[in-house]
């Protein structure tokens, strides 16, 4: 319900908006928040869904910058900067002619795909693999037919990269068979479809360029809408190393838990209860020659014998109960909740 304000409450605000002070919280209370949405360009990916192609793009900037590095021998950076979702004419537009464009397929589901590296980044990958020093060229030129050749063989491992960390949700095949110069003559899907575009971003000697991946929203939707993904979607595909392993079970012996020994139960009623006094005593429907049942946090881990050890309260195991049913046949024979 929407409070409304009296008018010295109006003239207070009026008041401090000119000399600061009180009123300036108490309008940050009055206004809303409001998150701009946007219903011609909705957003189609989940949190779930982009984290975990965070985690697959992060594995394939990681892996091909070690590659990169032994190949141009020195050490290439590559990181993942964004993953957005944007229409596939304004991809196409983002890109500066001439430019350095690969079509790639996927086998499976059968998709098209475009990576697209920056024309710099590619004469310096060429020169250092004929033995240059390698240096960012400050004007964009096309690459000639010879250069195209030399760095299919780097193109070539980015697929097998791409392919391989996509291995977790789905396997397929990649293949790069085409390159072209000017981003008009690329058409993977219509121009007002939906895309994912890969953003990574290179880093030699402090100078940087850039590389993006565009795939089509439809192929991304296939694979991580499928009901075998939806589990690695919400739970994460990484399974937990040795080490993480070692740390939890250390985490957990090394946990506080209340152990108990219950000598026996009984019944009574309120009025039984209330009349009680000092020197009463309550029939329990346990026998003395009979195990005491020994409960760890509600659930009855064994029976066992209490005594005194130095004169403190003891008890001595006997038996070891197993099997989370037998835990809960307990629990139900003693009403432990």
């Amino acid at each position: 319900m929407t409070k409304i304000l009296s008018q010295e409450e109006i003239d207070s605000l009026l008041t401090s908006v000119s000399t600061g002070g009180e009123g300036d919280s108490r309008i940050q209370k009055v206004k809303r928040k409001v998150s701009l949405y946007d219903f011609k360009r909705p957003n189609l990916i989940s949190k779930e869904q982009m984290r975990l192609l965070d985690n697959i793009h992060e594995g394939l900037a990681r892996n091909f910058g070690v590659y990169l590095s032994a190949q141009l021998r020195m050490i290439v950076d590559i990181n993942l900067l964004a993953i957005d979702q944007i229409m596939y004419s304004e991809f196409v537009m983002s890109i500066v002619s001439p430019g350095a464009i690969y079509v790639g397929e996927v086998s499976s589901p059968h998709s098209k795909f475009v990576l697209e590296v920056s024309p710099q980044l590619v004469v310096f990958i060429v020169e250092r693999l004929f033995g240059g020093k390698g240096h960012l060229i400050p004007v964009v030129r096309p690459i000639s037919v010879i250069e195209q050749r030399i760095m299919n063989r780097v193109v070539e491992r980015i697929s097998f990269e791409l392919s391989k960390n996509w291995e977790p949700l789905r396997k397929f095949d990649t293949e790069v068979n085409r390159f072209e110069s000017n981003p008009e003559f690329v058409q993977i899907v219509s121009a007002s479809e939906p895309v994912i575009v890969v953003s990574m971003e290179a880093t030699i000697h402090n100078n940087t360029s850039m590389m993006n991946i565009c795939y089509p929203y439809r192929w991304i939707s296939s694979i991580l809408s499928s009901p075998e993904n939806q589990e690695k979607v919400l739970f994460g595909t990484n399974d937990g190393t040795k080490k993480e392993k070692h740390v939890i079970l250390n985490s957990v012996a090394n946990t506080p838990m209340d152990l108990r020994a219950v000598l026996g139960t009984g019944q009574m009623s309120v009025a039984e209860f209330m009349n009680l006094s000092k020197g009463d005593v309550m029939l329990l429907d346990g026998k003395t020659n009979a195990g005491i049942p020994l409960f760890a946090e509600n659930h009855q881990m064994g029976t066992g014998s209490v005594g005194q050890i130095n004169q403190n309260n003891a008890i001595r195991i006997s038996n070891v109960i197993t099997g989370a049913q037998s835990h809960e046949k307990q629990r139900i024979k003693y009403k432990i909740k």
